[in-house]
């Protein structure tokens, strides 16, 4: 699983003041302050301040510098000094933002109307979009539809239309979705120039071959992956994958046979590619003869270079002996599982590549559930949500994914997640293979991008090498 741009959430520290520039010029000239008596100055300035941008300009300073305890005690100020300001706004959005129960959300959502709807330097609309988000799947269409219509800002509003229709693909919700994301290009008015448009017509191109409806679709697929477009939330092989799927759905066998030919060779290739590759196979080269052979040499070159690859990754070092509650608030610890090899899955609810990567490790999980030598755990870290057991919870469970997800909530006193930290976990999704002797084989991060088949290769490459 090679780390992808774009493909993994970043929280690496930033140790020095000048790697911790920040777009706000006053945090930096406080950041950049030598003279510790006037830094003290301003900071009591700060702190007796009736501003609450003030004591926002500190709690950002403490959070800067790392100091949890003093931010965390400027945050109480603000919450006590401003009940209804700029940081109550913030926590409700937050609470918004992680609530998957519509019913829950348009609660919030009135509640924020009542405190913040007739205050102008209040901005409604993420939230608007986030309640529309949360009735997708739910089969309430003009839900959806009420609340994206609500969102007053023009630009954000053809923006948060693609949105959701880029969400409704993952709910499977394909019809609404192309309604969705049609409202999008409505509103630019045949404008080709919008800075998201490859990204648009991608989300497009999706849900109009999910409906069955190729020869429209297939020019935005075919534009955007001879682009080889940089914009778009996939890389270049999804493009292709998704282009292919197109010319083979057409009888379009000699454009897409060489593109087939490599996305097999890297793992990449859909089921629909796999199914007709046969069928493409006869349609350049007039016969049969040869196919199996040449499909034999592709799958071993495959597989061959993918062990290849993940030996190299090989490491023996101990693991870190976690002690984290589950679910169900059961007590699990990684010296449980002596003598297997265990997976870990470092995630969080907010972190769209961690969640982009669980179909495949949905599908890693059925295939290993009847090894009794091998197990996965899914540790939710770095949390941002007040109830974070409750948003993972919910979440998994609205997705029907049968996983074990322990809870590495912040330590009380040092605030920090103990497992990410013993296990230098900076960016998640990662994922971590120890051995039955407790010792960490394999540690990748992000969300592989090179396809399913290349996604378990790799991972079953990387569980026989650590059972050694």
């Amino acid at each position: 699983m090679k780390l992808l741009p774009l493909l993994f959430c970043s929280l690496l520290a930033l140790p020095s003041a000048a790697q911790r520039r920040t777009a706000d010029p006053r945090l930096n000239a406080i950041l950049d302050m030598k003279d510790t008596a006037a830094l003290q100055d301003t900071l009591r300035t700060l702190e007796n301040s009736k501003e609450e941008s003030d004591l926002q300009l500190l709690l950002n300073y403490y959070n800067g510098t790392r100091n949890t305890d003093k931010k965390e005690e400027i945050a109480e100020v603000i919450s006590q000094r401003f009940p209804n300001g700029r940081a109550a706004f913030n926590v409700l959005g937050e609470r918004i933002y992680v609530e998957r129960d519509p019913a829950e959300n348009e609660k919030n959502y009135r509640e924020m109307v009542a405190r913040f709807g007739s205050r102008p330097e209040f901005n409604l609309d993420g939230s608007r979009y986030f309640v529309a988000v949360t009735f997708l799947g739910k089969n309430k269409p003009q839900k959806v539809m009420e609340y994206l219509n609500m969102i007053r800002n023009s630009e954000y509003k053809t923006n948060a239309f693609s949105y959701a229709a880029r969400e409704s693909i993952a709910g499977k919700d394909y019809k609404l979705g192309e309604k969705l994301i049609r409202k999008t290009f409505a509103d630019l008015k045949g404008d080709t120039t919008h800075k998201g448009m490859d990204e648009f017509s991608r989300i497009f191109s999706e849900l109009l071959y999910a409906n069955g409806k190729y020869k429209e679709g297939f020019p935005h697929a075919k534009r955007i992956y001879e682009k080889q477009s940089k914009t778009t939330a996939v890389g270049i092989a999804q493009l292709k994958a998704t282009y292919l799927n197109y010319l083979i759905q057409l009888n379009k066998y000699n454009e897409a046979y060489p593109d087939m030919v490599d996305l097999l060779k890297s793992g990449a290739a859909t089921p629909l590619i796999k199914e007709r590759f046969k069928t493409a196979y006869v349609a350049v080269n007039g016969s049969e003869k040869g196919f199996s052979e040449l499909s034999a040499e592709i799958n071993k070159a495959f597989k061959e270079k993918v062990r290849e690859e993940v030996a190299k990754t090989m490491v023996n070092k101990p693991a870190y002996d976690f002690e984290l509650k589950d679910l169900a608030g059961k007590t699990v610890k990684l010296s449980d599982f002596k003598g297997k090899v265990v997976v870990l899955d470092f995630w969080a609810t907010w972190c769209g590549p961690c969640k982009a990567s669980f179909p495949n490790m949905q599908e890693a999980v059925n295939r290993y559930k009847n090894d009794g030598n091998v197990v996965f755990l899914f540790i939710h870290t770095m949390e941002k949500a007040p109830d974070a057991a409750k948003a993972a919870g919910d979440y998994i469970r609205d997705m029907k994914y049968t996983f074990n997800v322990l809870m590495d909530l912040k330590d009380p006193e040092t605030k920090k997640n103990t497992a990410a930290v013993n296990y230098k976990v900076n960016a998640i999704p990662c994922k971590i293979v120890i051995d039955g002797a407790g010792n960490i084989r394999f540690t990748t991060i992000g969300n592989s991008a090179a396809g399913s088949d290349a996604f378990h290769e790799e991972m079953d490459a990387m569980i026989n090498m650590a059972r050694g």
